[in-house]
């Protein structure tokens, strides 16, 4: 039945501190794992339990800045709209990627009056970019790009950080206020045993240039998950078929074969939503006002056991998946926010006289660091990772969007994109490997709250409130809780 024994062992118990044994003995432990369950017979109370599937903890990774304030990703260039006619517009999102020799110039803003931030005040690493077009009368259309710079703290939007609520949707008279100590995140639960990474939930702050003559509002944003409700309610994706959440994790051994801690991040479907804080805007009251949809790649990077992130140069992560213009969404209907705009969108390839998917619309390939991302990761990303933070992301999607705002500028279209790099915040500070009970100490006592993480993980949080059970249990140091960290906690008991 069982195909794996891992352990058996008699034991007594001793009193924290005491090298006595209690006068009640634990009459052993038996783990054995079977290829679809585990069973964990602990004498004490004599509990025989199955343990299925992996749970996997939610952990949060901040959106990391501090690279080049106030600055474009990339150098200015000029693309012309195709076929045509028209003017060519300029774009200034280079190879999407902060901190290279290729950055561009100071982000102006274009409107009126002074916004909440300046344009990418906090230096953002991860971006939102939609390609537009302006409409120029009979002369033809302004090819245009615009870049949503994605981090630093988060915002309540009803002014008020006291009041025991958030407001995620802007009340008129109400200037919004940064929640003290927040941070821009996306949330992930990790499998690395399992294979599996799923999307929980994003929620960040963002800045823009802003657009000729509108008011300052516009210029700073909200963006989270889709299905958020303006009080930060889940209500789960509207379109399923590419909102999968679910995507799957694949050890990378590098280019020599001997590369640890690095995941190769495939097929994690998303839709985000973006909104201004504007309170006059047509969608002020609801959420949704921009839905940027796709799939991420990228990498999850782990610190080795010395502490140290591996050297990514040569290993051969590649490139980014620019100039690609994904156009297999092109004629695709799909749901819009809240049922905004007739409920339903059509996604195009642009305008008749601007193509988005013509040659030179997508961004530019990575040219510096010799076009290696491994590369750009070491020089660029690594210094900025927190030293408390065991690992970070890096994702990247060539998508397509709706826009329920009712802008003709920018339309329900191909060419919306994103990159996100965040940091894992910090877990587990202080917390003793194997003390499943967070006593401060490793002994018997460990094995009932152990055994009943594993099989009933809401009644092990009532019975022990100050664990976090994916520290407490964690006994392999992956990150999961789950029927692989036996061996390791059996281990940590017979010393």
């Amino acid at each position: 039945m069982f195909d794996h024994v891992i352990q058996r062992f008699d034991a007594c118990r001793r009193p924290n501190g005491s090298s006595a044994c209690s006068s009640r003995p634990s009459h052993g432990f038996v783990a054995v794992r079977g290829l679809r369950a585990v069973v964990v017979r602990v004498g004490l109370g004599g509990l025989l339990a199955s343990v299925g599937s992996a749970a996997l903890a939610a952990e949060k990774f901040d959106l990391i800045i501090g690279v080049d304030p106030t600055l474009y990703p990339g150098a200015p260039r000029m693309v012309a709209p195709s076929p045509g006619p028209g003017f060519p517009g300029t774009f200034q999102d280079g190879d999407r990627l902060a901190g290279t020799p290729s950055t561009g110039g100071t982000v102006a803003y274009i409107g009126t009056g002074t916004p909440l931030y300046a344009p990418n005040a906090f230096g953002s690493t991860s971006f939102l970019f939609r390609r537009g077009s302006v409409p120029a009368g009979p002369s033809g259309n302004i090819p245009l790009m615009g870049i949503e710079f994605l981090g630093g703290p988060l915002l309540d939007l009803d002014g008020d950080v006291g009041n025991g609520s958030r407001s995620l949707t802007p009340e008129s008279g109400q200037t919004p206020v940064e929640i003290p100590g927040s941070s821009s995140f996306i949330e992930l639960s990790i499998g690395t045993s399992s294979g599996v990474v799923t999307l929980l939930d994003f929620d960040a702050s963002g800045t823009n240039e802003g657009g000729p003559n509108i008011g300052p509002n516009i210029a700073t944003t909200l963006t989270t998950i889709a299905g958020t409700q303006p009080d930060g309610a889940k209500s789960g994706a509207i379109n399923p078929s590419v909102d999968t959440r679910t995507g799957t994790l694949t050890a990378f051994a590098g280019s020599g074969g001997t590369l640890s801690g690095v995941y190769r991040v495939e097929n994690l479907g998303f839709e985000l939503w973006e909104d201004s804080i504007d309170p006059n805007s047509q969608t002020a009251s609801t959420l949704g006002t921009l839905q940027v949809l796709g799939t991420f790649r990228g990498w999850l990077i782990e610190r080795g056991a010395g502490g140290s992130f591996p050297v990514l140069a040569g290993q051969g992560l590649g490139s980014t998946l620019w100039p690609l213009v994904d156009a297999s969404k092109v004629g695709g209907v799909f749901n819009t926010a809240n049922g905004l705009f007739g409920g339903t969108a059509t996604i195009a390839a642009g305008v008749t006289r601007d193509q988005f998917t013509a040659p030179g619309n997508g961004g530019t390939a990575l040219t510096d660091f010799g076009g290696d991302l491994g590369a750009y990761l070491d020089a660029v990303i690594v210094p900025r990772v927190p030293a408390a933070s065991r690992r970070f992301i890096y994702l990247e999607s060539a998508g397509f969007g709706i826009n329920n705002s009712n802008d003709p500028v920018f339309i329900d279209s191909v060419a919306y994109d994103a990159v996100i790099i965040a940091a894992a915040r910090p877990r587990c500070a202080g917390q003793v490997r194997c003390d499943a009970n967070c006593d401060g100490v490793v002994n018997n006592f460990d094995i009932d709250p152990f055994v009943l993480g594993l099989v009933d993980p809401q009644t092990f949080t009532a019975m022990y409130p100050d664990c976090d059970r994916a520290c407490s249990l964690d006994a392999n140091l992956d990150g999961e809780a789950n029927n692989f960290d036996i061996d390791a906690f059996v281990a940590c008991l017979l010393g």
